[in-house]
């Protein structure tokens, strides 16, 4: 039931995401803001504007509020997308950590400064000497009487060269079954020793970092899970997110290409009168459809301030299909743009950075070929004698999305092989993406047409059928090299 206080906060919250919405589209649209590491001035402009304080409890300066914090990253992500990953990954991936597992001592000393001072955060995780297999990593922490010492190399972490505070994943150097989860400060010994040159997401710069840091015993992590599995739910945030930054640049792409199609000139008329051309908005109309119901699930049925290894299914299903999509819809941007798609700075689009910026969203945060294993073994763990069809038809996250598939899907009961896994995770993901169509449609709140919604479930239909018809093609060349 609505209270007065409940229709206020929301109302202030609408207000506050209408003002950053002005601000963001007015100053830092990507189409014109300098495609460069984000200067940390406009970051304390924004600071000031509190963009950082939906991750933060009340009591020490903040508003906490999940719903918020989608809201701001869906908005920024429509005119910035690499603004909005800083965004995310200050909010949900380090102060999220802190207000979540951190001891009051250390909520006390981090989250007031990140209140009121234009701070950075980032994530140490990913080692040179380690890909996706983080039980091989190499930072460790040595237990002192009053404190922790850590020694060790990161890469590939978001700010690797300007973050001011840090969550550490290291294990335990007298036992590597031990993972520990310490918040450092830069200063306190974070060095950049090498920066990488990434293609795109250039406001983010990216490096090789060695850690030789002493920590007090207040600054670990409060994390009761054995092994990794405090790793996965800090994860979880970050993967559910991608659907906010996906909705909101997608809705961008989407806009941009209809009226880069309508304005170009093909000899009497239009790219737009094109017959493909037309199919190819259906198809980035579909995207934003799926992307924007993914994002209603996140909102309403997620939540970053709980722990999220409930939604590990979810997680995994939403940062691949999502990323796949944002994928899609830039390639897709880039074609219909034609010659001047290929161009920095064209003056007619932003196709060429918006390629850029999305590419790296289906590698990073585990890459989703992993991630579609990863659900698909899932699946096969939580199904009785490896029926992963019938358990996906009761499974209270896929049933409806079941309802809309009319043919056979067999083929996920087949999950011996790594390949076979994948590719199951990959329809596994469109399921999902079916059932929060569903859902996001017999929501009160009116998020698209119905016909946008039937749109969407065609398409994602087509995506289960290709790769059902790929695992054939498979299935045929495994046979023949045998």
């Amino acid at each position: 039931m609505e209270t007065k206080s409940t229709r206020a906060k929301t109302d202030e919250s609408k207000t506050y995401l209408s003002v950053l919405e002005n601000l963001i589209k007015e100053n830092y649209n990507s189409a014109t803001f300098p495609n460069v590491s984000f200067p940390r001035d406009d970051w304390a402009k924004l600071s000031e504007k509190g963009l950082m304080l939906s991750m933060i409890q009340k009591e020490f300066g903040g508003r906490y509020n999940h719903e918020e914090l989608c809201d701001i990253i869906e908005t920024i992500a429509k005119y910035n997308l690499p603004l909005a990953m800083y965004t995310m990954i200050v909010t949900a991936l380090f102060m999220r950590n802190v207000a979540k597992y951190g001891s009051e001592e250390l909520k006390q000393e981090v989250l007031t400064k990140f209140s009121s001072e234009p701070l950075v955060g980032g994530f140490g995780l990913t080692e040179p000497s380690c890909g996706s297999n983080m039980a091989r990593m190499k930072t460790t922490f040595e237990e002192k009487e009053d404190g922790y010492v850590l020694r060790g190399e990161k890469h590939w972490q978001a700010f690797s060269g300007t973050a001011d505070w840090w969550v550490i994943a290291a294990k335990n150097s007298k036992n590597a079954k031990d993972f520990g989860y310490f918040v450092v400060k830069r200063c306190e010994g974070w060095s950049l020793v090498e920066k990488y040159d990434a293609l795109g997401l250039k406001a983010i710069d990216y490096g090789r970092s060695k850690i030789d840091a002493f920590v007090p015993k207040y600054r670990r992590l409060n994390v009761t899970y054995e092994g990794l599995t405090a790793a996965v739910d800090m994860l979880c945030g970050s993967r559910l997110s991608m659907c906010a930054m996906a909705s909101g640049f997608i809705s961008r792409v989407y806009a941009e290409t209809k009226e880069r199609t309508k304005t170009r000139n093909m000899g009497n008329g239009v790219l737009f009168d094109v017959g493909y051309v037309k199919y190819k908005l259906k198809l980035l109309t579909a995207n934003k459809t799926i992307t924007k119901a993914l994002f209603v699930y996140l909102k309403y049925k997620t939540d970053f301030r709980a722990v999220l290894l409930d939604h590990f299914f979810e997680a995994q299903a939403i940062k691949v299909l999502a990323t796949d999509k944002m994928l899609e819809s830039a390639l897709n941007y880039q074609q219909l743009c034609g010659g001047e798609g290929y161009r920095r700075d064209s003056p007619s689009n932003n196709a060429a950075y918006a390629l850029l910026d999305s590419r790296v969203y289906t590698i990073f945060d585990g890459t989703n070929d992993l991630l579609s294993q990863q659900l698909a073994e899932f699946c096969v763990k939580e199904s009785k004698d490896g029926d992963v069809v019938k358990f996906l038809s009761e499974f209270e996250k896929t049933k409806n999305g079941m309802i809309q598939i009319n043919f056979d899907l067999s083929v996920l009961n087949n999950n011996d092989t790594q390949e076979e896994r994948v590719m199951n995770g990959q329809i596994i993901s469109r399921i999902f993406g079916l059932q929060c169509l569903e859902e996001a449609l017999e929501a009160t709140e009116k998020h698209f047409e119905y016909g946008d919604f039937r749109n969407a479930v065609l398409f994602l239909n087509a995506d289960i059928k290709k790769t059902i018809a790929e695992t054939e093609i498979l299935k045929n060349n495994c046979l023949a090299c045998m």
